[in-house]
C-alpha cells in the first residue's frame, strides 16, 4: 500500500474525522497523500458532511503532516495539551 487514511462520518453533525492519513516511505513527496486527502475529502462530502477534522500531530517536530493537511485546505483551530499522569 502506498498512501491510505482512515475517515470516520458523524451522519447526525456532519462532520468527518480524518485519522493517520499516510504514505510508504519509498512513495512520500509524490502527491499521493495529498490525493488519497481530496478523494477521501470528495466521498465524504457526497455523503453528506460539511465540516471536517483531522488530529495531527502538528507540532513543530512533525511539519510534513501539518503541511500536507493544510495542502488540502484544513487550518488551525486547537491545539491539545498532552495529559500526563506521574506514578506514584
Amino acid at each position: 500500500m502506498a498512501a491510505s487514511t482512515i475517515m470516520w462520518l458523524d451522519e447526525a453533525n456532519r462532520t468527518t474525522q480524518f485519522e493517520l492519513a499516510g504514505t510508504h516511505p519509498d512513495y512520500r513527496r509524490l502527491g499521493l497523500g495529498r490525493a488519497t486527502l481530496l478523494h477521501a475529502m470528495h466521498l465524504a462530502q457526497e455523503a453528506g458532511a460539511r465540516h471536517m477534522t483531522v488530529a495531527c500531530l502538528g507540532a513543530p517536530g512533525h511539519p510534513t503532516a501539518r503541511g500536507l493537511y493544510c495542502s488540502v485546505g484544513f487550518r488551525e483551530f486547537t491545539r491539545d495539551a498532552p495529559l500526563i499522569k506521574s506514578g506514584g
